[in-house]
């Protein structure tokens, strides 16, 4: 009998370790687990800053996630399988800040995808097969960061977009640009990598829209100028008046050579410089005037708030009065009535 039951139980055991997601009669710890309920089993929530952080990396997964916490605002979806971000995909993750969707094959972004992304500062798209982008994300009131490296990304996409998000950081690296993107006026870039494509030529009409730009990366490109037009000086002159730092440093020995000129800026080149100033300085007057309305509220509010505490304290202080004197008054009619009544207790009686 002994011998039967450990048989059985052995069978039983080996049954639950090939099918572990298998219902066990008389086992209460073991369940079913749906395909769609793994996500939200395996990803890992975390605290990172004080922000709810969740880590879905490398899970191999087709899609994000729906059933995660909306209230995150990290999300790490990076080294996955996922090929298609909808309108509906991150809809539900309203206050994210933070999103890593490296390492994926990502080929397919519908226009609408981070359009419910308010919040969002920091976009790593890195190493995917993206050949556009929608022209939303780059209107998107917060964003400062977006990893671009690795894609598909050509020169025509980038005339069809118009930044009005704060863009400080734009890496470019490895994708088809055979140029600088031309985005217009983007007065608040300050590091720009385009590095590893297929870039020829760099002036400064090119950098010009970029009039805070502090850091430049066109490292490994087939870069060459015209010594004939000094392009090379001149574009030397350009970065060392904007106080901007190249990689690499362009060697202008022929040019120096032939005793170039000293550089002069096309006319074309101050205007768009003139109108990225221009933009920056609207920009950061509207900033101080939000900042000076601010205070003025601020103040206005503390002079309402002081004056309602002033009120307040004298009505309270009234109303103490006003129930001492009641006080006051009530005793002096409980003395007079005492002593009225003490004096006809001591008149005498008649006779």
């Amino acid at each position: 009998m002994s011998v039967s039951l450990m048989n059985g139980l052995l069978m039983l055991g080996v049954v639950a370790a090939i099918m572990p997601g298998t219902m066990v009669v008389g086992f209460s710890g073991a369940t079913l687990v749906m395909d769609q309920d793994i996500p939200s089993r395996t990803c890992r929530y975390s605290r990172a800053y004080s922000m709810i952080q969740v880590r879905c990396s490398n899970l191999h997964l087709e899609w994000i996630p729906t059933n995660l916490k909306t209230e995150i605002q990290i999300l790490d979806a990076s080294v996955n399988r996922l090929r298609v971000l909808t309108n509906d995909s991150l809809s539900a993750y309203t206050s994210l800040a933070y999103l890593y969707l490296g390492d994926n094959f990502i080929q397919e972004i519908q226009e609408a995808a981070f359009d419910s992304l308010h919040y969002l500062k920091v976009l790593d798209l890195s190493t995917n097969g993206c050949d556009t982008l929608p022209k939303s994300l780059f209107r998107l009131p917060y964003l400062q960061k977006i990893y671009l490296y690795n894609n598909k990304l050509t020169d025509d996409l980038f005339k069809r977009i118009e930044v009005t998000s704060p863009l400080a950081f734009l890496q470019l690296a490895r994708n088809r640009l055979g140029k600088i993107p031309e985005m217009g006026a983007m007065p608040t870039l300050v590091n720009l990598n385009v590095s590893d494509n297929a870039i020829s030529s760099v002036s400064p009409e090119d950098l010009a829209p970029f009039c805070s730009l502090k850091i430049l990366d066109v490292s490994k490109n087939p870069i060459k100028f015209d010594a004939n037009n000094c392009e090379c000086q001149t574009l030397n002159a350009w970065i060392y008046a904007r106080g901007i730092r190249s990689r690499p440093v362009f060697n202008c020995t022929e040019e120096q050579e032939r005793g170039c000129a000293q550089p002069a800026f096309s006319n074309r080149t101050i205007q768009l410089y003139d109108r990225c100033t221009e933009i920056l300085r609207l920009q950061v007057e509207t900033e101080k005037a939000r900042t000076t309305w601010i205070l003025i509220a601020c103040c206005i509010s503390g002079f309402l708030f002081c004056l309602f505490i002033s009120l307040f304290c004298v009505h309270k202080r009234n109303k103490r009065r006003k129930k001492k004197l009641k006080e006051e008054q009530r005793l002096n009619a409980n003395n007079a009535n005492t002593e009225l009544l003490n004096s006809n207790l001591n008149q005498p009686e008649n006779t």
